[in-house]
């Protein structure tokens, strides 16, 4: 089975919006407030408006002086390696909730669209081609039509169509290979998608193709995603002092993989010999760094390997003739990350690395004597916001 059908198959399995279609009678086309919360890797907020907006043949973006239906789709990989949706909708006073699990991300973000779709407008989410993609099906192999009327409880077969006129009781056979073309199809309504299987029309002439006989779309390759951060420094020990510092990187996310590119800049610190005499030590310094990260919800965490170079320097004070100096700083890095989703694009962002310097400069004042030497380890911290794109 194809990722848009499960994907379908998800989202009519979990479909009870016939309360919220008659809630909103008399009122005009709402637009959707979604906040998309998803791993990195997964389909982003952008894709799944899109995803609505071909459902329902026009923007979501206004709501035309109707309610604004507000939706929260939190995705997360469970312990299984399946995936799983939490997804809340808001219409007037109407809230619902719901969980769906499935085995992938972008198969959850389609079942998504497709709720969303139908809570703003069931009749053009469930007559719009692309919702109900005729080339594929759902469901076991059709067989014969016995009859039964369609939305049925117990005497449908799975070879009714979704197009099938409901509440129709004359017996026909929906389904039968006469040789006709099939009846023109009324437009469902919200129960009748929710509680029909999705197939496609047979060919005229002839018995609906065998889901056996359907080859699957491909998935889809795994989304890369970019990042800025800036954050706030906390350094233990590469200075003389405990030093604040300031730093800024740039990712790449594919899947749970990140890759990043920072600067680093930690403020002088006066390293003392007498109260009035020693000098002040600043460290500037890039960094690659390599994380993998495990997302459950909101949350994403995992360890990180990296190597920082750059420059330590240092200038004297307190004598006749003050000088100064720099010695090369080069310090492989292990750490670990933690973010949380503040929004779909925003995530709040906390690091903590051990460095260990394989370089390990001294600095003097002339005749006088030593200042500071780089240590041979340090701990450091950051805290910081992250911006996720597209």
């Amino acid at each position: 089975m194809s990722r848009r059908n499960r994907a379908l198959s998800l989202a009519l399995a979990s479909l009870a919006l016939a309360p919220m279609a008659e809630a909103r009678a008399g009122e005009g086309a709402p637009g959707v407030d979604l906040d998309w919360i998803a791993p990195g890797g997964c389909s982003d907020r952008g894709r799944v408006l899109a995803e609505i907006e071909q459902r329902l043949g026009r923007s979501v973006a206004e709501g035309g002086g109707a309610p604004r239906l507000r939706a929260r789709a939190e995705v997360s990989r469970n312990e299984r390696g399946s995936w799983d949706l939490h997804l809340t909708t808001t219409l007037g006073e109407t809230t619902r909730s719901r969980e769906l699990h499935g085995e992938s991300c972008a198969e959850l973000a389609d079942a998504a669209a497709l709720i969303i779709a139908f809570a703003l407008d069931p009749d053009a989410a469930a007559r719009d081609p692309a919702a109900l993609d005729p080339a594929l099906t759902v469901g076991a192999e059709p067989g014969a039509g016995s009859g039964a009327e369609p939305g049925a409880g117990s005497g449908a077969e799975p070879g009714a169509g979704l197009g099938a006129e409901p509440g129709a009781g004359s017996g026909a056979e929906p389904g039968a290979g006469s040789g006709g073309a099939p009846d023109t199809a009324a437009e469902p309504d919200a129960r009748t998608a929710a509680d029909q299987p999705v197939v496609a029309p047979p060919p005229e002439g002839g018995e609906p193709p065998a889901a056996s006989q359907i080859e699957a779309r491909p998935s889809p390759h795994l989304e890369l995603r970019g990042a800025l951060r800036a954050s706030g420094v906390l350094d233990a020990s590469s200075l003389p002092a405990v030093a604040p510092g300031v730093g800024i990187s740039a990712s790449a996310l594919i899947g749970s993989v990140r890759a990043e590119v920072s600067g680093l800049y930690l403020g002088a610190q006066q390293a003392l010999i007498a109260p009035t005499l020693g000098g002040d030590v600043w460290l500037l310094a890039g960094g690659l760094r390599l994380c993998s990260a495990l997302h459950r919800k909101a949350f994403e965490l995992g360890p990180c390997a990296g190597l920082e170079a750059g420059a330590m320097g240092a200038t004297g004070f307190g004598v006749a003739s003050p000088g100064s100096n720099r010695a090369l700083w080069i310090a492989p890095q292990l750490g670990a990350l933690a973010t949380y989703a503040l929004s779909d694009q925003i995530r709040a962002h906390l690091s903590v690395d051990a460095l260990f310097p394989v370089t390990r400069g001294r600095f003097v004042l002339v005749g006088i004597g030593p200042v500071h030497r780089i240590p041979a380890a340090t701990a450091r911290a950051s805290l910081g916001v992250e911006v996720q794109f597209p």
